[in-house]
């Protein structure tokens, strides 16, 4: 069954219980993130109020370093996301936001609550990276821009509700925390989805790539790859990445745009469309007005979402033609809502009062509006183009974080999206700053807002370019990433086979190494045969259970005559005394009727020892004690082929061998000869090793230290000269120093070694 058939069963079965479970925490994660981002501002007076106002010109530093700690950090987590334990890093991430929101709550100072928000933006950095990657591995390939639409609809209610929290809870000063009580909410919520993650399993990575379909289908197989530094540069070379990328910082600015100056371009006292408006109706008319445009993002994110998905299924490039389309569409539906833009008269307003009473507020605002439709028909137009082309922005947004985990692999998608995060950000505090520039320079031509919004609409014209781009590079990238899967299921399920055939190998020599023993210790041989038949019995369960016919059928039967042999070993037991000739004849039955090992197999057990030396060379920079293991671990492997070949040579004159017997003698020598080299030279190696690390040791520092150290190295993928001078000083990083280098050399004169005659 391949994973779109299941993936259809699964949708008709809804999510797992599980999946359920861990969507509903991330959405959690993601609503308090978001809420906490603006929740500050409606209270920005009350907390002038509290700390002085000396303050009121640096009440909006606590956000801003909150926000660029986010972008920032984002990079960091995002890197760590994709590759340690997700469940590590989500769970330090929320308690470290944790720790921040019970910061603010009880902050009795504006600078310690500059520091509660610089904790809360380093914990929430974690939310976008880890989500996304997690909800990927949920939500399969054709449903992943309907994810991406609900999850920027859920982004604005998120923000929405914050702010609503902050502004409606503040002013009851509940528990006499006042506009702090909020975040006392954000911090009973983050502490429940600590406690959820205890009892979610995060799935596996990977887990909804139809490439990767048979591995899933092996519980005992595991998609281990992870990110690393050389993983990082392929990943950044990657032309449809490098496009959206640059294209975070064009495709961002013309929506900040939009949504700061749209309200703007009505309200503004001077230069504002409905300026003749009375104090009392020109804010809510105004956002009536502007809102139209809101309404259309959260239409077109569902809608274009749901289309990304359709055509998708078509063809995989689609999603980014569908994103290049509505972008280049947005730009004249976008600049025409602005040309259609008309300044109102008083004359042609309803007749005001001089002052509105409150029970007539509303009854004025829809009249208004009323007339300015029915005075300015043009404004018919903007509604239909604002609508229209705030519709067509969101294609870009949905679909591209889908494009985003459509060419990157799964241990690469948290990095992508904090970096996809980071220039978006860029891109926002940059369009704060551009604005700033732009109203300066219009205002000395008596321009203002309305002529911003055109300038700012332009910028879509090299994000709808880039993703032209993307769509020339987007087909190649998903079908390399396709390949690169495909080749890594092969190759684990490979390796799945080999060990099954390895396993069944060891259990073909425990009879024989029972058979060499078996005269003169029948209980120790029985006992050997007995662990043999355990092994058989369970190769066939899993061979059964994978569907693996040649090794079930095979494997069975070698069970069946190894039980034979035990019945015939405890029923020799069982006479007084112990008859040597009938264990004799036995050991003779098991050797002419047992069969021996693959020869090939042993060849490549013979690689994989050498596979286990070239680990320790990589890992030596990072943890020697590490490299130790693995080379004892190949010194093993080599004991093994030297006993199985050795058990498969046939002395001189015991028979005359045909030309193949003969042919196949040579090879078992040579593999022998080859295995009973590498294991002197590896464990010499070893023994080299041990001494150099030993001389470590000699120091202050305990073998415990050194091991915290070295795992510590390997987790951050640093070499072990870069972190003892922090962690132990100048002298034992010059020692350090000497014995990396003589670690070094001891390596290379390993192959001098293997390569002599």
């Amino acid at each position: 069954m391949d994973i779109k058939e299941r993936n259809k069963m699964k949708y008709k079965m809804k999510f797992s219980k599980n999946e359920i479970s861990v969507i509903l925490v991330i959405l959690l994660l993601s609503f308090i993130n978001v809420a906490s981002l603006n929740m500050l501002i409606p209270s920005y007076s009350d907390i002038i109020s509290d700390f002085g106002e000396q303050y009121s010109n640096y009440i909006l530093i606590p956000d801003s370093l909150s926000v660029l700690i986010i972008a920032f950090t984002m990079i960091i987590w995002g890197y760590y996301t994709d590759r340690l334990d997700r469940n590590k890093v989500i769970r330090w991430g929320v308690l470290l936001s944790t720790f921040g929101f019970l910061l603010t709550t009880f902050c009795n100072s504006f600078w310690l609550l500059i520091i509660a928000r610089i904790i809360t933006g380093g914990g929430m950095g974690f939310a976008i990276p880890v989500g996304i990657s997690i909800l990927s591995d949920i939500f399969p390939a054709e449903e992943r821009s309907g994810l991406f639409g609900f999850l920027a609809i859920f982004s604005s209610i998120s923000n929405g509700t914050g702010q609503g929290l902050s502004a409606f809870l503040g002013p009851y000063n509940i528990f006499n925390l006042g506009w702090h009580f909020p975040f006392l909410i954000l911090f009973a919520l983050a502490l429940i989805a600590v406690i959820l993650l205890a009892f979610v399993k995060i799935p596996e990575m990977g887990s909804q790539e139809e490439s990767l379909a048979d591995l899933q289908e092996f519980e005992e197989l595991q998609y281990d790859y992870r990110m690393s530094r050389r993983a990082l540069i392929s990943m950044m070379k990657k032309r449809t990445n490098k496009y959206l990328i640059i294209n975070g910082l064009f495709s961002i600015i013309p929506g900040t745009i939009i949504i700061f100056s749209l309200i703007m371009t009505f309200s503004h006292r001077t230069q504002g469309l409905l300026a003749v408006l009375p104090d009392e109706i020109i804010t809510q008319v105004s956002t009536l007005m502007a809102a139209v445009a809101s309404f259309g993002y959260i239409i077109g994110s569902i809608v274009l979402s749901l289309v990304g998905d359709y055509v998708y299924n078509k063809n995989n490039k689609n999603r980014a033609i569908l994103a290049f389309i509505a972008n280049f569409l947005a730009i004249p539906a976008c600049l025409l809502m602005v040309y259609y833009l008309r300044p109102v008269a008083l004359s042609s307003m309803p007749s005001y009062p001089s002052e509105i009473p409150n029970d007539q507020f509303v009854f004025y605002v829809f009249q208004t509006i009323i007339a300015i439709f029915k005075n300015y028909p043009s404004y018919i137009l903007y509604i239909i183009f604002s609508f229209l082309g705030t519709f067509l922005s969101a294609g870009m947004v949905t679909n591209k974080n889908a494009v985003m985990v459509d060419v990157n692999l799964p241990e690469h998608r948290g990095t992508a999206t904090s970096l996809f995060q980071l220039t978006e950000q860029l891109g926002k505090s940059f369009t704060l700053m551009l604005t700033t520039g732009i109203l300066l320079l219009l205002s000395r031509y008596d321009m203002g807002y309305r002529e911003l919004l055109f300038i700012g609409i332009l910028f879509w014209v090299p994000s709808a370019f880039l993703w032209f781009l993307s769509t020339k590079s987007v087909v190649k990238d998903i079908s390399t990433k396709e390949i690169t899967l495909r080749e890594r299921s092969q190759v684990s399920f490979i390796d799945y086979f080999f060990e099954l055939n390895m396993a069944m190998d060891d259990g073909i020599q425990f009879v024989h190494d029972a058979k060499t023993i078996l005269v003169r210790k029948p209980k120790k041989a029985e006992k050997l045969i007995s662990e043999a038949i355990k092994k058989f019995k369970w190769i066939k369960n899993k061979a059964h259970k994978k569907m693996m016919p040649d090794i079930e059928v095979r494997v069975k039967l070698l069970g069946e005559n190894a039980k034979g042999f035990q019945k015939d070993i405890l029923s020799a037991l069982k006479e007084t005394p112990v008859s040597e000739s009938r264990l004799k004849e036995l050991s003779k039955k098991i050797n002419s009727s047992w069969p021996v090992s693959d020869l090939k197999n042993i060849e490549m057990l013979e690689e994989s020892a050498y596979l286990k030396v070239i680990e320790a060379r990589l890992g030596r920079n990072f943890n020697p004690i590490e490299s130790g293991q693995s080379l004892q671990n190949a010194i093993e492997i080599y004991d093994r082929v030297e006993n199985l070949c050795s058990d498969r040579i046939i002395e001189e004159g015991i028979k005359k061998l045909s030309y193949e017997e003969e042919e196949l003698q040579k090879r078992i020598h040579l593999l022998l000869v080859k295995a009973q080299k590498s294991k002197s030279n590896t464990e010499l190696l070893k023994t080299k090793l041990n001494q150099i690390v030993n001389t470590v040791l000699k120091e202050d520092i305990s073998r415990d230290e050194l091991s915290s150290l070295f795992e510590l190295t390997t987790d951050y993928n640093l070499k072990m000269t870069y972190v003892v001078e922090d962690a132990f000083g100048r002298k034992l990083y010059r020692k350090f120093s000497r014995v990396m280098r003589e670690i070094d050399d001891l390596f290379e004169e390993y192959d001098e070694w293997q390569s002599q005659e």
